[in-house]
């Protein structure tokens, strides 16, 4: 099934290598809010709330899983954040610190990495581990999420973004490949090993000056294998070591309650309740009612109704709700299949000027190959498009649809998200794609009266709700 993309979209739119080298330590973390070395056997004291608090927030775009390798949204990323913790985070003043990891050093090549895994973090206390009780986490562990990253059974985005790990590519490609388990002769990452119980080992192929970064992203979550389902699909029962655990699903909301035994002291609310998966009209409908705190990255249908042509909050709505702008932007993406032979039409797109879709200020900016040059007719030409549910991705690409009608070509979705030959464009990255727009646009937040102190960090989905204000008496 198909749908002709430019009228349907319109009425769907929100009405409202390495040898011997020394080694320089680089990090070491000494904050004090860890227990002592003598300490680290056991798990760090639990924190009790003195106040039981709930924030119950909405994200726009469905949260369809919570298995980091198989994320591809900032809404689904946030969660994950919430729930998973890696090797590394990145904070509020954009440097890497550690989290998992208690401390690294990177050899003067910067080819050899060697961290030292905390003795106190352990996983979220669930029934698939012996009594209930979350076990240590190993750098085994880490060993394991990084060799299924390269599973055939999974995307490759991640594997895409660890390329550069000594054999990461050789062992990806056998995966990929020789389909009889049996057949394939690579055991293991030649760049990934296991010192001792406490020791983990990254030899890179070439310099990665984004390692330590990407380390902290969410598709590189620590999890443990106890979590991954026999018939080995996604993960269903998210397990990690997280400030936040996942204490269920119901419907279209997530609840999540705050982890007692997190390893890093933390002040927080009690339970975040996450709606999802909603029109973007119906839960702003939900916000606007007082069923929900906050909504967060409200999709442009939303922020059109809401704000000024600059982004600030629309005056008649200054006494409902805050609107703040985050000091992050999201990317999406508008990639080009070059097997659908359609270049005709990509070549039309990236010869358009950045304002070409005249969208407000508060929407961001859009980016393309504007120095190239386009003459030729498109009339009678149909172009096919990747399905997507995405709100902010269908505001970008119903915006696309209505340009290339005024030019007299057909714009149809599919009814599929997968990238055949027949499929010329998707939001969605895939092997051997080309970007032809890059949608650059503002993370908002909108707050009911009494709630404050949600922040991000440099990245759309590194949310933190460390010492959020929740008043709702205001």
């Amino acid at each position: 099934m198909k749908f002709n993309l430019f009228s349907i979209l319109i009425l769907t739119g929100v009405l409202i290598s390495c040898g011997k080298s020394t080694e320089v330590t680089i990090v070491n973390d000494s904050s004090g809010i860890l227990p002592g070395d003598s300490d680290q056997t056991t798990r760090s004291e639990t924190i009790f709330q003195d106040d039981f608090s709930v924030l119950k927030i909405g994200e726009a775009n469905p949260i369809k899983t919570l298995d980091p390798l198989f994320a591809t949204t900032s809404s689904e990323y946030r969660v994950h954040t919430l729930i998973y913790d890696g090797l590394t985070k990145i904070t509020e003043k954009n440097s890497v610190e550690p989290s998992i990891a208690k401390k690294w050093t990177v050899s003067r090549d910067s080819l050899r990495y060697t961290f030292t895994i905390r003795e106190n973090v352990f996983y979220h206390n669930n029934s698939r581990f012996p009594s209930g009780i979350g076990r240590q986490v190993t750098p085994k562990d880490v060993v394991s999420n990084f060799e299924r990253m390269a599973s055939i059974l999974v995307p490759d985005n991640a594997a895409d973004m660890f390329s550069h790990i000594r054999g990461f590519n050789a062992y990806h490609s056998e995966q990929t490949y020789i389909k009889i388990p049996s057949n394939r002769t690579i055991k293991s990452i030649e760049g990934i090993s296991v010192t001792n119980d406490s020791t983990l080992v990254f030899l890179l192929s070439k310099k990665d000056p984004e390692f330590l970064r990407k380390l902290a992203h969410p598709l590189a979550s620590v999890y443990p294998k106890e979590s991954l389902p026999a018939d080995k699909s996604p993960i269903y029962e998210a397990i990690g070591t997280g400030g936040y655990y996942l204490a269920q699903r119901k419907n279209n909301v997530l609840i999540l309650a705050s982890n007692d035994d997190y390893y890093q002291e933390q002040n927080v609310p009690t339970r975040l309740d996450i709606t999802h998966g909603k029109k973007e009209s119906e839960i702003y409908q939900d916000f606007a009612k007082g069923e929900l705190d906050v909504l967060i990255e409200p999709g442009p249908g939303t922020i059109l109704q809401v704000t000024d042509p600059e982004g600030s909050i629309d005056p008649i709505f200054e006494s409902v709700f805050a609107v703040d702008q985050a000091q992050v932007k999201n990317t999406i993406t508008f990639y080009y299949n070059p097997a659908s032979n359609n270049q005709s039409i990509f070549s039309y797109l990236v010869s358009q000027s950045n304002s070409f879709l005249n969208f407000e200020n508060s929407l961001g900016e859009f980016k393309t190959n504007s120095n190239q040059t386009f003459s030729d007719s498109l009339e009678k030409t149909t172009v096919h498009i990747a399905y997507t549910d995405n709100p902010t991705d269908l505001y970008l690409i119903s915006a696309i649809a209505e340009k290339l009608t005024s030019v007299g070509v057909n714009s149809v979705m599919n009814s599929s998200y997968a990238v055949t030959e027949d499929v010329s464009f998707s939001t969605i990255y895939f092997p051997s794609s080309k970007p032809a727009i890059v949608w650059e646009f503002p993370v908002y937040i909108l707050t009911k009266p009494g709630i404050s102190g949600i922040t991000f960090s440099q990245e759309p989905w590194n949310i933190s709700f460390e010492n959020v204000i929740i008043n709702k008496n205001n």
